[in-house]
């Protein structure tokens, strides 16, 4: 498609916003139309991946991997995104195409209407284009300075180029950014198979809310722009043909212009950093519950252990008693075994008690250093000598 050229002169600034945003609509339209084509690299890549993606699947099934309904769910639901990304465009037009290219004009209009902003009945370019030719026509007659043929030229034409950056400059960079974004959409629909991909999936639909929402945003800046510049230059322009001074205009101007070309491209930034850092996540929905699952226990693995509360009074009793118990059955289990070994005449009752004194013996807290022979004094050796 091919767009209308830009000319030099009173009409260059309407000229060149038509032809970004038809330069921006034609790279999105035809731009997808060339990639999701049969014969492109990238349907054949598309088509490589959906090929892997079902045969992973089936060896999972093959090899009875533990699959509940919410994997299935999302594995069917990201089949059927994929194929409508990558190779329906009347589905994608309608989804996602016009959404993004006129959408925002639709809602910035409404909210210019209700707010009763300049341009907001779709006139923005044409009244955009009236600011510059004022501007043009105050760089010529200057404010009046004595001594000064050409006016501050300076300041206003310094003014204007601000302006004309301001403008052109944030627009162009949203609109080609919002084709080009369009435009890939068979590609990044391949990527949203695979978990290693679906991170760079993820990323291009927040820049896409971005784009959608600083469209809507630049569209708002220009309206309280015109606000402020239609009557400021109005009233200059009229007192310039009264051959009054504007000696203050140039640096008012100088600051307007400046202001709001600022003003346009920190909005771009805010509605980027709103995008990418909001904690919503396009492909949650497709998270299996393993992957649920892992990053709950590193969460539970990074988290300190919980300090455990001391036992109360009644547990320390029941501990005790329950122990009690046990050692007086382990004491009965002994004594009927000497007894059966008793009747038997076998002697072993004897050794089987020294066992269990050694045993006894043992338990005890340093029992196991204790000497076990005695150890005579030297007077007493002298004794039994003697």
């Amino acid at each position: 498609m091919a767009c209308a050229a830009v000319h030099t002169g009173d009409a260059f600034l309407a000229g060149a916003l038509a032809h970004i945003d038809c330069q921006a609509q034609a790279i999105g339209a035809y731009g997808f139309s060339a990639l999701a084509s049969p014969g492109s690299p990238v349907s054949i890549a598309a088509t490589s991946l959906l090929t892997i993606f079902i045969a992973l699947f089936g060896i999972r099934v093959m090899l009875g991997h533990p699959m509940d309904r919410r994997d299935i769910i999302g594995d069917v639901l990201k089949l059927g995104i994929m194929l409508t990304l990558a190779t329906s465009w009347p589905a994608w037009r309608i989804v996602g195409y016009d959404l993004v290219i006129q959408g925002p004009a639709q809602i910035a209009r409404a909210i210019g209407l209700g707010a009763g902003l300049p341009g907001s009945g779709g006139d923005l370019a044409a009244r955009l284009q009236n600011i510059d030719r004022g501007l043009a026509a105050f760089n010529t007659i200057g404010s009046g300075r004595l001594g000064v043929a050409q006016g501050d030229w300076f300041q206003l034409g310094f003014a204007r180029s601000a302006f004309l950056t301001g403008t052109l400059g944030p627009l162009a960079l949203v609109r080609l950014t919002t084709g080009f974004l369009l435009a890939v959409t068979p590609l990044m629909a391949g990527l949203l198979l695979f978990g290693v991909t679906r991170g760079v999936f993820e990323g291009w639909g927040r820049a896409l809310v971005t784009v959608f929402l600083a469209s809507i945003m630049l569209t708002v800046v220009y309206g309280v722009e015109l606000a402020m510049l239609e009557p400021w230059l109005l009233d200059a322009l009229q007192r310039r043909a009264t051959e009054q001074q504007t000696l203050d205009a140039p640096v008012e101007i100088l600051v307007a212009t400046l202001s709001f070309a600022v003003v346009a491209l920190l909005s771009i930034f805010v509605v980027a950093r709103l995008a990418f850092h909001a904690s919503f996540s396009f492909t949650a929905v497709f998270h299996g519950r393993s992957e649920h699952a892992e990053a709950r226990e590193g969460r539970s693995s990074a988290s300190p252990a919980p300090h455990h509360a001391e036992p109360s009074r009644g547990m320390v009793v029941a501990q005790s008693v329950s122990d009690n118990l046990r050692r007086e059955e382990r004491l009965a289990n002994i004594s009927r075994t000497e007894g059966r070994r008793a009747d038997r005449g076998d002697g072993a009752p004897a050794t089987l008690a020294a066992q269990t004194a050694t045993q006894s013996n043992n338990e005890a807290l340093g029992g196991t250093w204790r000497r076990q022979s005695r150890r005579p004094s030297a007077a007493a050796r002298r004794r039994d000598q003697t």
